[in-house]
């Protein structure tokens, strides 16, 4: 016993040193020292207690007495440094001065604790190991002792019900945890006196020990925990535990009693096994301790957004709702890499703030992790910029990257509870998927409008010829008004066609900017065949100058759709772009053939070449982002046309047909589902 006394005489000196070199500045860390301090200084009476003990039984000259008067006047001043502590947690702006002078009753009832045990009243002059004697004043030392941790437990109690954020971990953590250390060690060692069960007496400082080491690591260390869920989380392991221990005691009862075969034993485990991990997993709902629930679920709903949403704006906002509601805060910012800044909103962050390069190192930070750290010039700019911004977290992605492409940052919570380490974990995986969905997205839309560009660039030469043609009828007309102004049939062909070709001009305009910038679809009953021949004189003259035969067969009766008719040519031109550059290197007879049919419940549109056709391991995967057959192209044409059909509630699909060349095929629902 005395090689545990002295190891955990050590421990604490150690413990102490740890909790100063982390933060020497701070008044909870020099008052945690001080506790390590005394608890050291206690042991080390302890310890020459319990050494003089040993040696009384071969010199009877040695007295352990001293020793112990002295190790209880000094653990007699452990309430006082408590209630510095609990204080010092409970009061932040509490400057050392006045905690001092408020501590003075405390300080002169342990002062006269302290000095009660320096007489025979406590423990007599002629107590020996062999022969213990107990004063009337021990068993006063250990009741008013015990009654002082119980103030401190109660006053704890209701300042903790009357503490916000930070602090109330904190008193959580201090008051429960370190009274709880003090009593146990009371207990045991009043148990091993009154028992005389010396054993229990010598565990009670490494019992304390533990416990006041892991609060004071709570307490101190930057990564802040929650005392509910620890202390929840250790119930439902010992629940988990007995029951395992309960399995385990019925497996070899009844091996034991009916002599099971081996077999038998191995499926008795097997069905207690699982029992037991179905146990683990309905206590960790019964206590409500499924973070790894919550964030499946933020996981799952940020990836349906990302499935049906293909705007990197509108993501972005429903990313900062999702996170505003998971946070349980009012205001959250993804920052993104603007090169020598980090910008959101209201929010700029600069790449030469003195807190970027600790903040990139670990990867995270909060308020109240700065303040338990060790002080720093970088640090404490940074915790001054949470504080100008309101700011309760900041995350990057990718984690603990020296260059994170996103900061993401949430405000403090509407409760003003700290946001605790395993949520600053779950929010690390929330920005790397929000960050790689983004950045998806952003390339896809960089992609189509790349797209784009390149099917304007196409049917640019139609274009020109289609302007061009109304130009020369007004460009004639014009020529010859002042010498036919007098001509009334003149007059009235000029009033007729000028306007005419003028609209004309204009709805070729429309067609150009409706494939540059799309609008957002405005879903009306329009007519598939005249959105079929508008396309077809838009692309006549590219075919032509291809020598490519555009063939139009409208065969459907009634040809009402429910759709956007911006939309709709933007499918139809990406459609027979894509078979004319199919049928580019073809020799022979080229041809694109573009029908409508009725069939059961709407309207067919069918769009096929005599090309090459497509490969039959591509069809599966054609509408897919980035798949092609083409050597040139990103590959989202044909996934922008499925996108755009999906919304307006239609179907686009490569028929297993034998024939030459490719065919897509579209079906139009009418009426609409939603009508």
């Amino acid at each position: 016993m005395l090689e545990l006394t002295l190891f955990t005489l050590v421990a604490s000196l150690c413990v102490g040193a740890s909790i100063l070199w982390a933060n020497y500045r701070r008044l909870v860390n020099q008052l945690f020292a001080l506790f390590s301090l005394t608890a050291t200084l206690w042991l080390w009476f302890v310890y020459l207690s319990l050494r003089t003990g040993q040696l009384y039984h071969i010199d009877n000259a040695f007295n352990p007495v001293p020793w112990l008067r002295a190790a209880s006047a000094t653990g007699s001043l452990f309430p006082w440094i408590l209630w510095l502590l609990k204080e010092s947690v409970a009061s932040l702006e509490l400057n050392r001065r006045k905690l001092i002078i408020r501590s003075l009753p405390w300080l002169i009832i342990c002062i006269l604790l302290g000095a009660i045990c320096f007489t025979d009243l406590f423990i007599p002059s002629n107590s020996t190991p062999d022969n213990q004697h107990r004063g009337i004043a021990y068993p006063v030392f250990s009741f008013v002792s015990a009654t002082l941790y119980i103030v401190l437990i109660i006053g704890a109690i209701r300042q903790t019900r009357f503490a916000s954020g930070i602090r109330r971990l904190e008193m959580q953590f201090l008051t429960v945890n370190t009274s709880i250390a003090c009593l146990i060690t009371i207990a045991l060692t009043g148990l091993g006196y009154y028992l005389n069960l010396r054993f229990l007496a010598r565990l009670a400082p490494t019992a304390g020990l533990i416990l006041y080491a892991f609060t004071a690591w709570v307490i101190t260390f930057h990564r802040v925990f929650d005392a509910r869920q620890i202390f929840l989380s250790v119930a439902q392991r010992l629940i988990v535990v007995i029951f395992i221990c309960c399995i385990v005691f019925t497996i070899w009862h009844v091996e034991s009693r009916f002599h099971s075969t081996y077999y038998g034993v191995i499926s008795i485990v097997i069905v207690c096994s699982l029992l037991t991990l179905k146990l683990d997993e309905l206590s960790r709902g019964w206590f409500k301790l499924s973070l790894e629930r919550t964030t499946t679920d933020v996981r799952r709903t940020i990836i349906d957004w990302a499935r049906t949403e293909s705007n990197p704006e509108k993501l972005l906002t429903e990313f900062e709702h999702i996170l505003c509601e998971w946070g349980s805060t009012r205001r959250a910012a993804l920052l993104f890499d603007h090169g020598e800044y980090y910008s959101a909103a209201n929010i700029d962050f600069q790449k030469v703030h003195p807190g970027y390069e600790p903040l990139c190192k670990i990867g995270w930070t909060t308020p109240e992790s700065l303040q338990r750290q060790r002080y720093t010039p970088a640090l404490n700019e940074l915790r001054d910029f949470l504080t100008r911004q309101s700011l309760g977290v900041i995350v990057t992605a990718p984690r603990q990257s020296l260059t994170p492409s996103l900061l993401l940052a949430l405000a403090i919570k509407i409760n003003q509870r700290p946001f605790t380490y395993p949520e600053v974990r779950q929010l690390q995986e929330i920005a790397e998927l929000m960050d790689n969905t983004l950045a998806r997205s952003r390339l896809s839309l960089q992609a189509r409008q790349s797209e784009q560009l390149a099917t304007i660039g196409l049917i640019g030469a139609s274009l020109a010829h289609e302007i061009r043609n109304p130009l020369t009828a007004i460009k004639t007309f014009v020529h010859f008004l002042p010498t036919r102004y007098d001509d009334p049939e003149f007059r009235e062909k000029f009033s007729r066609l000028v306007p005419d070709e003028v609209d004309r001009i204009d709805n070729l305009t429309q067609q150009l900017l409706d494939l540059s910038n799309p609008r957002p679809h405005q879903l009306e009953a329009i007519g598939l065949n005249s959105i079929v021949k508008e396309t077809i004189d838009l692309l006549q003259n590219r075919a032509s100058q291809m020598d490519i035969a555009l063939n139009i067969d409208i065969g459907a009766a009634l040809d009402n759709i429910h759709a956007d008719r911006g939309a709709i040519r933007q499918v139809l031109i990406n459609l027979i772009v894509n078979a004319f550059q199919s049928l580019e290197h073809k020799n022979g007879e080229k041809k694109v053939d573009v029908c409508t049919r009725n069939v059961d419940g709407g309207v067919r549109l069918d769009i096929a070449d005599n090309g090459p056709g497509i490969p039959p391991e591509m069809r599966q995967k054609l509408f897919q982002p980035f798949q092609s057959t083409k050597t040139k192209g990103m590959g989202l044409g044909l996934t922008i046309c499925a996108d755009i059909l999906r919304k307006h509630h239609a179907t686009i699909t490569i028929p297993d047909e034998e024939r030459e060349g490719a065919l897509f095929r579209i079906v139009f629902p009418w009426p609409p589902p939603s009508s």
